[in-house]
């Protein structure tokens, strides 16, 4: 990627970073906090809402990044005909919950105890619907900067006032109040922030735009609300299955660790517009050399974090969550092993060269096989069962669906697809890494587990940049010169 396009990364997945940071502290503070039946209400209400926002959301974020970067006389009216369709699929998740659906989701979930903590969330999708579009129009419109500082600055503001009322008040009701309360305040900011990034064009909404806007969005729609689905699939199916203390053990094992999102989120944000003109231009070759080249750069982080992680997974759970979630060390050492298909998001090119219609697909076959055998297996294996699911599905269905189409856009290989030497050189060395972290669990002295946790993050980098250096594994020495280099760059003037 180019050195712009490095900078814009660094200066989301650093902002994100920061927000991990404090959402693993809050979580930190409710597994010790509160009881494993409250902790299980406050998941499952926000699960609640989760689930329903990539079909609410219409694919809208998405679209823009599509139609945005091409528009030259109507970018406001763009943006604001996407406000128009959110607010009002905000609406009718209100009206759902407002009329009823409250009940409804508590009895499926076997939790009586969600019927008031859903209610508090009728006025949230009105606001964060909108608000949702805050990335994807600033990143369009070159303000990389200031949306990392609003991302900064809202999920910390978030994060501490759940971590105030969890220690305050010691219920999931005050907490889900509190998140209300921010989120409304943070959402009205994130408006504000895309009414002042575009130009003042025209600013009435338009039926034909929003028309256009939903007519190349509707596979992203079922296919978003799928793959989230599918994502939380697992978590439903146990919550639906299993005892509240059982979900909570398993939602705090079952985790995908922030770097994913915090990196191949950024990453893929950065190069969609890019890969869109590429699309425009008919340059497959082009967009793939970009894409690989994302892939390369991601799999060098999450590669190595996932083999420390799985050779750390016990005092890393145990830090965060006490010992009272020892039995999340096993959930969290089989989510690990979903990493190697989160390098990248295929979605970014199917969607840049308008394939919409195979990510539906894609999404409908890995829903409906995670479905039938994650009630299958949790039946037979208990909760472990659920993920063993997801891995089939990801891995077997999915991942061999967004080979064959991406392969069949840019007229290369499967393996072609990412840069597979890389990803087994990567995983090689890092393995190698992390048997000396293995040998001191299995013979080293008893100690705390966040002692045991730092002192085999070092050991482990420490082992891995000698590796690195000595086999010459050049992604990885890159990597760590760039990062090392521009860790403070993104604050500077013109970083972005």
């Amino acid at each position: 990627m180019s050195s712009s396009r490095t900078s814009k990364v660094m200066a989301l997945s650093l902002g994100q970073a920061l927000t991990a940071v404090a959402g693993l502290v809050s979580g930190m503070v409710m597994s010790r906090v509160l009881s494993k039946t409250d902790l299980a209400t406050y998941r499952q209400t926000l699960l609640a809402y989760q689930v329903a926002i990539p079909l609410l959301s219409l694919g809208i974020p998405s679209a823009i990044y599509y139609f945005l970067p091409t528009e030259k006389e109507r970018v406001r009216g763009v943006v604001v005909d996407a406000l128009v369709l959110l607010m009002l699929t905000g609406l009718l998740y209100a009206l759902f919950i407002a009329l009823g659906g409250h009940h409804l989701l508590a009895r499926r979930f076997s939790n009586p105890a969600i019927v008031s903590t859903l209610a508090y969330l009728v006025p949230l999708p009105l606001v964060m619907l909108p608000a949702s579009l805050v990335s994807s129009v600033l990143v369009v419109q070159n303000r990389v900067r200031q949306l990392t500082v609003y991302n900064v600055l809202s999920n910390l503001m978030l994060a501490s006032g759940i971590i105030f009322a969890c220690a305050w008040w010691k219920t999931p009701e005050a907490m889900v109040l509190t998140k209300v309360g921010i989120s409304l305040l943070s959402g009205l900011v994130a408006i504000h922030l895309m009414h002042r990034a575009v130009p003042e064009d025209g600013w009435t909404p338009q039926w034909a735009g929003m028309k256009r806007m939903v007519t190349y969005s509707i596979p992203l729609v079922a296919a978003s609300a799928m793959g989230s689905i599918s994502l939380q699939l697992d978590k439903l199916i146990v919550s639906s299955m299993c005892s509240p203390e059982d979900f909570a053990v398993y939602s705090n094992g079952a985790i995908q660790i922030p770097l994913v999102g915090i990196l191949t989120g950024s990453i893929a944000a950065v190069i969609l517009p890019d890969l869109r003109r590429l699309a425009a231009a008919n340059d497959a070759a082009g967009a793939l050399a970009l894409f690989r080249t994302s892939a390369a750069k991601s799999a060098a982080v999450l590669i190595p974090v996932m083999m420390f992680l799985l050779a750390s997974a016990e005092p890393f759970i145990l830090t965060l969550f006490s010992e009272k979630y020892a039995g999340s060390v096993l959930p969290f050492r089989l989510y690990l092993l979903i990493l190697p298909m989160r390098i990248v998001f295929f979605g970014t090119f199917l969607m840049a060269f308008g394939w919409t219609r195979t990510i539906l697909h894609r999404s409908a076959a890995g829903l409906a096989a995670n479905a039938l055998l994650s009630i299958l297996l949790v039946r037979w294996m208990g909760f472990i069962g659920a993920i063993v699911a997801t891995m089939f599905s990801l891995y077997l269905v999915e991942g061999v669906w967004n080979y064959a189409a991406i392969s069949r856009i840019a007229r290369c290989r499967w393996r072609d697809v990412i840069p597979f030497r890389t990803v087994i050189q990567l995983a090689g060395i890092s393995a190698a890494a992390a048997l000396p972290v293995l040998g001191l669990a299995l013979a080293g002295p008893p100690m705390p587990s966040v002692a045991r946790l730092g002192l085999n993050a070092g050991l482990f980098g420490a082992f891995l940049m000698g590796l690195a250096w000595w086999f010459e594994i050049d992604v990885l020495k890159v990597e760590a010169k760039r990062w090392w280099a521009k860790g403070w760059g993104w604050l500077r003037p013109g970083a972005e």
